[in-house]
């Protein structure tokens, strides 16, 4: 009797195992046929990417620059290197326009004298006159990334600035800062206040640099097609054309380390800029304002 016992348990091993065999077979061969289309799939975005890039290469981007395009344009910033590691496509354009001018309004220093003397190095490569640039420096805008600017003093400063360049075009980050940076964010505030209080002028406009997730940052060429679809306006550079902006980097030699250099090479904002106009409606559609604002003082 026991041998029967004996040979029942192996016969139920035995169909178990057979069974477990079956299984694997089935998930590795369903694995492999996954990995083949996504492998496929993959190829074939790069092709898409590459064939935009070529086609691109060849085309007047001026159609989907800022309409206008507008005379004269101030681009606001919170530190001394923004200006090429966020909007040096924009600007590569902007520069070499025999119809828009583009000036700098910086709200610090980075808390150092060299860091003032490097902005002036990088925006005379990226072609902005010195006379163009502007830097703030306060005791209320510290440096920091845990501290959030008086969204007053930012507002002030800006329309001051609008109003006695006759600024047509204002152009800053969006309410995620790019990096999340806390001073970039209060940028967005300080523009989103002017907005919805009326107080921007009527030959105005506000735009935004587009934030986009940690993936599409630092993938570049590939995020090409996705920023084309989504994106209102944007500025494009050829991979010749960025050699512009990684000079201009350079002459910020405080803050050019390895982490800054390896930024350079693979993020998508030395290679595209998207940019979105705002209005009142859209700011009180797309976020509880009165909350944020609140919290911005």
């Amino acid at each position: 009797m026991w041998m029967l016992e004996l040979l029942d348990i192996d016969l139920i091993k035995e169909y178990l195992n057979n069974q477990i065999n079956e299984l694997v077979c089935w998930w590795y061969y369903y694995i492999k046929e996954i990995s083949w289309q996504l492998l496929i799939a993959f190829l074939a975005y790069i092709c898409v990417c590459i064939f935009f890039y070529v086609i691109l290469k060849k085309v007047n981007h001026a159609a989907w620059q800022l309409p206008g395009p507008p005379r004269r344009i101030l681009l606001v910033t919170a530190h001394p290197d923004d200006e090429v590691m966020f909007f040096g496509p924009m600007i590569y354009w902007v520069t070499r326009s025999k119809i828009s001018n583009i000036y700098l309004l910086c709200f610090s220093s980075g808390g150092d004298k060299q860091r003032k003397k490097e902005l002036w190095n990088c925006t005379k490569l990226l072609g902005i006159p010195e006379a163009n640039v502007t830097i703030i420096m306060s005791s209320e805008l510290p440096d920091s990334q845990s501290v959030k600017w008086p969204v007053d003093v930012l507002a002030e400063n800006i329309l001051h600035y609008i109003e006695s360049y006759k600024i047509n075009a204002v152009i800053t980050f969006d309410k995620y800062g790019v990096s999340k940076h806390k001073n970039h964010i209060s940028l967005y505030f300080a523009i989103a206040a002017l907005c919805i209080e009326k107080k921007v002028p009527s030959y105005c406009k506000l735009y935004v640099l587009e934030s986009v997730n940690i993936t599409r940052k630092y993938v570049q060429l590939l995020d090409l097609p996705i920023s084309l679809l989504s994106a209102s306006y944007w500025y494009l550079l050829t991979y010749e054309q960025r050699k512009n902006i990684r000079n201009a980097m350079k002459a910020h030699k405080s803050q050019y380390v390895w982490f800054r250099k390896l930024y350079m090479i693979f993020s998508r904002y030395t290679f595209i800029n998207t940019l979105q106009e705002i209005s009142a409606l859209d700011l009180e559609l797309d976020f509880q304002f009165d909350d944020e604002y609140t919290q911005s003082n």
